[in-house]
């Protein structure tokens, strides 16, 4: 190939002297290019085999240690939570031992039906416990088996595994006794005395079980305290099926089984932690997730495929197209910034955020975190509406530019969408680390901002989530920083909330409250209560506050703390208002000229016909409107709201007294009083309980109460529940009270004996009211 060129056609050319010394100069060029090329290939290749082969070695170690720290927190999740399962069992059982009714039916006399029906048979039903006892001064005094009653004598009772136990709560009451009659020696005010807890895992009759038990002693209430050793609470919850179901549904551990030998290799397994650690060991062992092993398996074929097509790339794309490759890379370069920059921030777009979130998931170090941060402005949607949606976009370029701006690790700012924005960012083990990166955050939104002339203000709610502790899905880890965020608007906005499981189980605990409150309206569950409200003197009764109560038939009772706000936010709180508005008015028609209070949530008041809709209940139902006080909260006030002040006025025109309920909780404002006249100022419950407390709020209520008088409104104090907060509201001139103190909202039916202790005018009795 390389000897000067040779005959052709039988024609023997006169060559040069270069020619016939050897291969000329082109041809010895050609041959270093191509020995070049080949080279190269073949290094490239071998650059390529190598990172390959370093790529297995480290998924394969990543893997291991991905799997071993699955393992190690798994450990500690399951400890973490056999041992709150004890803390469980003590609210199990301190809600039957801090009962007054629990001291007066087991230390003074052992009422046995009384105590299966609350002790016993509802720890079994409600709670799953397997076994309860109540352990005297001389035995065994009751005896529950799976629910059901055991006569002592016959009852089983594994006295060596649970008596110590016991033995351990008396020697602790009798210390709180010591104590107590010390510090009453030292003339100081005599203590209550606690239930005292112990509790502890054990095997009963042989069998794994966790054991508590708690002195039978209320430490609040007008039951005094026994001397003597009080009854012991013993209750039993072995560790069978029903335990592990309850481990299942709390972990979501795969299989999980308790056994007294140390199990296979295979299971990953922890030592139940015996309250004594001389008995025989148990071990609860579950199927290890090893997430690690599961990922490289899905990984490993992609990553042969992609070491093969990228040697062959890597061959064809050197031998035929350097410079072709990389004018591609660079137009492949733009044309990724176009298609994954958000035109109006400058930031990431949600594709990419999609993709590089799901990039570093998969590239997650042992070690390291990825925190996902969902940022919603507060109140965007007003300066749209007011200001127009230019000076909308132009903010959000401001914040954009801002979030862009900030000096994180490895963080990658996006516009998720709207007014929404999501930053990544690697953090570390320590989770405060990630509530210093969302007040940051948030401290860079919160600065004012010059837009279109006018200086705006802005805040942020920031929910997180981290990978991989809650999950290792780019859309999921979205959508649980998106609940994060609802929980910190609905906590009052502007704030920072990292996700926790309770929060999904809010969500869908909201969702299900509300198809519930919709069938309950329907069929009729739910029940009007009645407060009683007095004078100041605390004997005469002067009115009643109606309160709505829901006795669901599988839940109990459910607070109206928990189904109102679900009420207000699917838009039923309306329907429910009118039903309740209803049902008082055709209740309460026969009593007289007693008045009596309905609750209206702001909500109602966005409605243009609510006095139409108002006036038509007291025209069905024959009401008197000068009975009916209508009871609002300062946020209806707030804002300045025209339909609101309309509904108000068309209210009072109709005759019905107006509250203000929980004044100095919100805006309390005595401009909004001024401009709008209220019958009656209630006092918010938590300065009442702060009376003797903290001075401010006795100073507070005196404020509050003076100012009423001058302008010639009723002031009524909720919340009373002690006798000395009774007695400073008499010292300061308000009007009316009302509190458990001096009654608990009532049903109905128990309505009859505070209507004789009415304020009525001439002429009217309680025979007439009734009638």
């Amino acid at each position: 190939m390389w000897a000067p060129i040779g005959r052709l056609r039988g024609h023997v050319p006169v060559a040069r002297p270069d020619e016939r010394a050897g291969p000329t100069r082109r041809q010895i060029g050609s041959a270093r290019l191509a020995r070049t090329g080949d080279r190269m290939i073949l290094a490239v290749a071998l650059v390529i085999a190598a990172a390959i082969a370093s790529m297995i070695a480290f998924s394969l170690l990543a893997a291991e240690r991905v799997d071993q720290a699955a393992r190690d927190r798994w450990n500690v999740l399951i400890l973490e939570s056999l041992s709150r399962r004890a803390g469980d069992l003590q609210r199990d059982l301190a809600s039957f031992a801090h009962w007054d009714e629990s001291v007066l039916r087991t230390a003074y006399f052992l009422d046995v039906n009384w105590v299966h029906e609350n002790f016993g048979r509802w720890l079994h039903d409600t709670q799953g416990h397997d076994r309860s006892y109540v352990v005297l001064e001389s035995g065994l005094g009751y005896a529950a088996i799976n629910g059901s009653l055991m006569p002592t004598d016959i009852a089983p009772f594994d006295a060596d595994a649970m008596l110590p136990l016991v033995r351990g709560v008396e020697a602790a009451f009798k210390e709180q006794v010591a104590q107590a009659a010390l510090t009453t020696r030292q003339n100081e005010r005599p203590r209550e005395l606690p239930p005292v807890f112990r509790a502890g895992y054990m095997r009963v009759e042989g069998r794994p079980a966790l054991v508590g038990a708690i002195s039978i002693t209320p430490d609040y209430g007008r039951v005094v305290s026994p001397t003597r050793v009080p009854p012991i609470a013993v209750t039993v919850v072995f560790l069978d099926a029903g335990f592990l179901g309850d481990l299942i549904a709390e972990l979501h551990v795969v299989a999980p089984t308790i056994t007294n030998a140390p199990p296979e290799e295979s299971r990953q397994s922890v030592l139940i932690p015996f309250h004594d650690g001389t008995i025989a060991p148990a071990w609860l062992s579950w199927i290890p997730e090893n997430p690690g092993a599961s990922l490289l398996r899905a990984l490993l074929p992609a990553l042969m495929g992609t070491a093969i097509l990228l040697l062959a790339a890597a061959i064809i794309i050197l031998w035929y197209a350097r410079r072709a490759t990389h004018e591609l890379a660079k137009s492949e370069a733009l044309a990724s910034r176009l298609a994954y920059v958000d035109s109006l921030c400058g930031l990431a777009n949600r594709a990419m955020l999609m993709r590089t979130l799901r990039d570093r998931l998969v590239r997650v170090s042992p070690g390291a975190r990825l925190a996902v941060f969902f940022l919603d402005l507060d109140g965007f949607k007003d300066i749209n509406d007011t200001l127009g949606h230019h000076v909308g976009d132009m903010l959000l370029a401001e914040i954009g530019a801002r979030l862009g701006a900030l000096k994180l690790p490895s963080l990658l700012a996006s516009r998720f969408g709207g007014d929404e924005f999501v930053l990544l960012a690697t953090v570390g083990d320590d989770d405060q680390e990630i509530e210093a990166i969302g007040a940051e955050v948030l401290d860079t939104v919160r600065r004012p901002a010059r837009i279109a002339g006018q200086m705006l203000a802005l805040s942020g709610s920031i929910g997180a989530t981290v990978a991989p502790d809650h999950g290792t899905e780019a859309s999921e880890l979205i959508r649980l920083a998106d609940i994060a965020v609802y929980r910190a608007k609905s906590e009052g906005r502007g704030c920072f909330r990292l996700f926790t499981p309770r929060m999904e189980r809010e969500v869908v605990r909201r969702r299900d409250l509300e198809i519930e409150l919709r069938r309950a309206l329907a069929e009729g569950e739910l029940a009007v209560y009645y407060q009683p409200q007095f004078s100041v003197d605390g004997e005469t009764v002067i009115g009643f506050e109606a309160l709505v109560r829901w006795l669901h038939p599988v839940q109990g009772l459910i607070s109206p703390g928990e189904f109102i706000p679900v009420a207000e936010q699917s838009g039923l709180v309306t329907e429910l208002d009118m039903w309740v508005l209803r049902r008082v008015c055709e209740q309460t028609r026969g009593w007289g000229d007693t008045k009596v209070a309905v609750n209206l949530s702001p909500v109602d008041f966005r409605s243009r016909d609510l006095a139409d809709t108002v006036r038509g209940i007291l025209r069905e139902t024959d009401f008197p409107p000068e009975r009916l006080e209508i009871e609002i909260t300062e946020n209806l006030l707030f804002g300045n709201q025209p339909e609101a002040f309309a509904a108000l006025a068309a209210l009072r025109n109709l005759g019905i007294r107006i509250a203000l309920d929980d004044f100095g909780s919100g805006y309390s404002s005595l401009g909004y009083i001024r401009r709008f006249r209220v019958d009656t100022i209630k006092i918010d419950r938590s300065f009442i309980q702060n009376i003797g407390h903290t001075e401010d709020a006795a100073a507070i209520i005196d404020c509050v109460v003076r100012l009423a008088r001058a302008l010639a409104i009723t002031v009524t104090a909720e919340g009373v529940e002690t006798r000395e907060q009774l007695r400073y509201l008499q010292s300061v001139g308000c009007h009316h009270v009302q509190g458990f103190l001096l009654s608990a909202p009532v049903p109905l039916v128990s309505v009859g004996r505070f209507l004789e202790r009415t304020v009525r005018g001439e002429g009217t009795s309680l025979s007439q009211a009734q009638r």
